[in-house]
């Protein structure tokens, strides 16, 4: 250490000091924080020591000690700032949640800015967060849509980490829920320091229960030389896991019957008389997440657990004064599944199959006698199924259909069940299984009766035909008043959040369809991307409207045109499994490049090959509006063969329809058109995932252009350049060539 610098040390801890205060006030820092700090605070002390000799300021830990790590890493030039990111690193990392500010963290010099290589300050981010804070402060609800690209994660968390309550984020995927519980949660505790008191938890079909893996392991079968591999990988496993989670089995195929053999139920399900009561990770996994401030869950867990804190049956989330919904955009559809009742044939039949396996140690008599009443309710079973065999895959459930059933199938199937939940050699037996299968039996009797019972208008009756069995459904056709009584009024902060929230500039769809309180707030913050110069958007003039018959073969056309241009690297949506098909059918002879169709394969190795080929097309519906995240040059182009409203024929759909004309009111303006733009928005978002990506989007419905409402889809989207020519798709990609 020079003489030249001992005797200036003074004036440069001020210089650093006011360099410091002037970063605080960049990121909105407040000097009073600094006055609160206490003696020993680092960069407190060596203010304190900076007139005092070397030795002094080393035996304290303080003052020229400091600078001397500084002087070692820089040179004279660098001296000033480094000292002072190294002063506001010790800082900071030495505080304790309660002490830091949400700009504290995603700040443009926040501790998220200088942790994070790759972080990039976003002011839309920052705003996102006070909103939220102000939420949770407030105890009053909040609709935040933020944009592709806006940090909405990160946006959300902060202020919920630094509130100190008991939180339950719930997400509309388990990918969003591992993504924030693997990733964005450890980044957060990277950047603080902070031990962040997190829990993930998921159905109980993602963990093993040891009842059933004992009982699965010790068949016959597992004895042979392969199974006896697996079971000893599982055995292995075991030992060490935690919580059982099946997402832990990377060697275990995704279609493999092993898993829904050794998978927990709620059906067979022992509760306190199984033997592996205090091994149980299920109840493991709960008893820590009751100890936890943040608990990551999925929609349908969520309402899962409400539909049982209703009844009366416990819970299966802890309590929380906090709910954040991201990807709140689809919670309609699953919370209605959750708040109405559904019972499928397969419930029925596999109780009779349990029921015959647990009965063969009975006296002869007694199994015999129930053997009967299985076999009558059996074929009961089979007379409702044979209702709709030649009916579509679902529909409403008409006057008849509910006669048929009711009158003398619901009949014998009700009486089984009954003499089932009384029989007293069932009752009376040391066996806990069979005690399991007579609660059973009396919860699907009572489940029956609620679905044949319900008659309000505001309810639907509807079945559903799939590969393996029959559902019959009671569902709600508007869940608002419920969600008022079940959520609103019982959690005191709740927060909704997509990327997809809003319709035409605003919230009034979400806000109607969830009944979220008037006086909830809200925010609009749009992507960060530049969608101007990242995308170009295609809509053609030419082509027949979607109802016209040639409108399939012409979309194919016109799709080959575009794939030409843009040399494959295509996604296209679909709003249907026909016009996917039929424009398959015309593409596969005619397209230059490799085509993949979503059904062909399971959906993860589909979108595996599809982003390994980079000049492939991918032809997709349903799921693949969501969630489908294939950055860089692989996607250049997605296409939309129509705007994509939800079908009339869907039974919930239609019903919703006819209540929303029945009370006065518009359902293609107030439920269809607002819908749509959602889904349109959702479909959209797959192209543009980070600020490198370019490409062209294009939807092949002129609708768009010539319809009174086609204005209103184009308003929700962010703002771009749009064309009716296709010569534009080539100046496009010839113009980012020349940039690249």
């Amino acid at each position: 250490m020079t003489d030249r610098w001992k005797g200036n040390n003074a004036l440069f801890y001020w210089l650093v000091m006011f360099k410091t205060i002037y970063i605080w006030k960049g990121m909105g820092l407040s000097f009073q924080r600094f006055r609160n700090w206490s003696m020993d605070c680092p960069f407190y002390c060596s203010l304190r020591r900076a007139g005092e000799s070397c030795a002094d300021a080393q035996d304290t830990g303080c003052g020229t000690k400091l600078c001397n790590r500084v002087l070692e890493m820089t040179g004279p030039g660098d001296r000033f700032s480094a000292l002072t990111d190294f002063l506001l690193t010790s800082i900071f990392g030495s505080m304790s949640l309660n002490s830091l500010a949400i700009e504290d963290i995603l700040g443009p010099n926040g501790l998220l800015a200088r942790s994070l290589q790759a972080f990039e300050f976003r002011p839309s981010q920052l705003e996102m967060a006070f909103l939220i804070e102000q939420s949770i402060q407030k105890e009053i609800p909040a609709i935040v849509e933020a944009g592709t690209g806006t940090g909405k994660t990160f946006g959300y968390l902060v202020p919920l980490m630094l509130s100190g309550k008991k939180a339950v984020i719930s997400t509309g995927t388990k990918n969003l829920q591992e993504q924030i519980y693997f990733r964005d949660l450890r980044l957060l505790q990277e950047a603080t320091g902070q031990n962040i008191d997190a829990m993930m938890m998921k159905g109980r079909k993602n963990y093993v229960c040891l009842h059933r893996y004992h009982q699965h392991v010790s068949q016959r079968s597992l004895l042979e030389e392969e199974q006896g591999k697996t079971r000893q990988m599982l055995n292995d496993w075991l030992q060490k896991t935690e919580f059982a989670d099946r997402s832990e089995l990377a060697w275990l195929p995704d279609d493999d019957p092993l898993w829904d053999s050794i998978s927990s139920t709620s059906e067979q399900c022992l509760g306190a008389d199984c033997l592996y009561l205090e091994a149980c990770y299920l109840s493991t996994l709960r008893n820590r997440a009751a100890r936890s401030k943040i608990i990551i869950v999925n929609h349908h867990l969520f309402f899962a657990d409400l539909k049982v804190k209703k009844g009366g049956f416990g819970e299966i989330i802890p309590r929380f004064q906090v709910a954040v919904f991201d990807e709140a955009h689809n919670m309609e559809d699953i919370a209605t599944a959750y708040m109405g009742e559904s019972l499928s044939t397969s419930q029925l039949l596999e109780l009779i199959g349990d029921l015959e396996r647990e009965i063969k140690d009975l006296p002869d008599s007694d199994s015999a006698k129930i053997r009967r009443e299985l076999d009558i309710m059996r074929a009961a079973v089979q007379q409702v199924i044979r209702v709709f065999d030649d009916q579509d895959g679902k529909g409403r459930l008409d006057p008849d259909q509910f006669l048929r059933i009711s009158e003398h199938p619901a009949r014998q199937i009700r009486r089984r069940l009954q003499l089932i939940k009384g029989n007293e050699t069932l009752r009376d037996s040391d066996n806990a299984i069979l005690h399991s299968l007579v609660s059973r039996a009396e919860e699907l009797d009572l489940l029956l009766e609620k679905i044949l019972s319900s008659k309000d208008p505001n309810w639907l009756n509807w079945y559903e035909k799939r590969k393996r069995t029959l559902v019959l459904h009671a569902s709600p056709l508007d869940i608002s008043e419920r969600i008022n009584e079940l959520l609103y009024k019982k959690v005191r902060t709740v927060i909704f959040t997509s990327a997809t929230l809003s319709t035409n500039g605003n919230f009034h769809y979400i806000r109607s369809r969830l009944g979220i309180p008037g006086n909830a707030l809200e925010g609009i913050y749009p992507s960060h991307f530049d969608f101007g110069t990242q995308t170009l958007m295609y809509i053609p003039k030419d082509l027949p409207i979607p109802n016209d018959p040639d409108f399939g073969s012409a979309v194919a056309e016109r799709i080959l045109d575009i794939l030409k241009r843009s040399k494959g690297r295509a996604l296209v949506l679909f709003t249907s499994y026909q016009n996917l098909n039929l424009v398959w059918e015309i593409l596969k002879a005619k397209a230059e490049y490799n085509i993949y169709r979503q059904g062909d394969a399971p959906r993860s190795v589909v979108l595996d090959a599809f982003r390994k080929d980079v000049h492939s097309v991918l032809l997709a519906t349903g799921s693949f509006w969501q969630g489908v995240d294939v950055p860089g040059e692989t996607l250049s182009c997605l296409i939309i063969d129509k705007l994509p409203f939800d079908s009339p024929g869907e039974p919930l759909v239609s019903a919703r329809i006819d209540a929303i004309r029945d009370r006065g009111g518009n359902p293609f303006m107030e439920y269809q058109v607002p819908s749509a733009i959602i889904s349109l928005k959702q479909g959209l978002g797959r192209l543009i995932r980070n600020s490198d990506d370019m490409g062209i989007l294009s939807v092949l419905d002129t609708r768009l252009l010539m319809s009174r409402y086609g204005k209103l889809f184009l308003n929700s989207l962010p703002q771009m350049p749009i064309t009716y020519v296709l010569a534009d798709i080539d100046n496009f990609f010839e113009k980012l060539k020349g940039e690249t």
